[in-house]
């Protein structure tokens, strides 16, 4: 079984692409794929496939909500980068305003690792950075959630 979470920004769209993993409890296959918005080019990457600990999933959704809560006492909070353990992208969530719960936006550099490099072996990121509305990154957190409650798992255990 598949699910798809979608993070739309002004400038790029990201997809993550969860399967479920038979053999395992704790992770799901991921692909992330990074879409340009199409006035800006026709550009779009996917990172290679990887495990993901539905941990890390949780920890990501986490990492929006204490972004959220930061920019509501500064506006100039810029959080450390989110990578998980696999490496399969980053995120950092930027400056913005907040003035309620769903009214405000920061910026977003979103990165997807696409490989390695040829002669060195050396990971490769592709992605950009954007605005996002707190009503996209809200939802996204939802998709998150709701796709760790119905991927099915081992032994008939769920993520959540």
């Amino acid at each position: 079984m598949s699910q798809k979470c979608f993070l739309e920004t002004d400038g790029y769209r990201v997809s993550f692409d969860l399967k479920d993993v038979q053999t395992s409890k704790e992770y799901v296959d991921m692909v992330v794929e990074f879409t340009l918005d199409q006035h800006l080019g026709d550009i779009v990457v996917q990172s290679v496939p990887t495990f993901i600990a539905s941990s890390d999933l949780r920890r990501l959704a986490t990492y929006f909500e204490e972004h959220i809560a930061q920019l509501l006492q500064n506006p100039d909070s810029e959080s450390s980068t989110f990578v998980p353990m696999e490496l399969g992208f980053q995120a950092q969530a930027l400056t913005g305003k907040v003035h309620a719960d769903n009214d405000g936006e920061f910026s977003l550099r979103f990165l997807v690792n696409v490989g390695s490099s040829k002669d060195e072996g050396e990971r490769v990121y592709v992605g950009g950075e954007s605005v996002v509305t707190l009503k996209n990154i809200r939802k996204f957190i939802v998709s998150l959630h709701e796709a760790l409650t119905d991927l099915p798992r081992a032994n008939g255990v769920r993520l959540l």
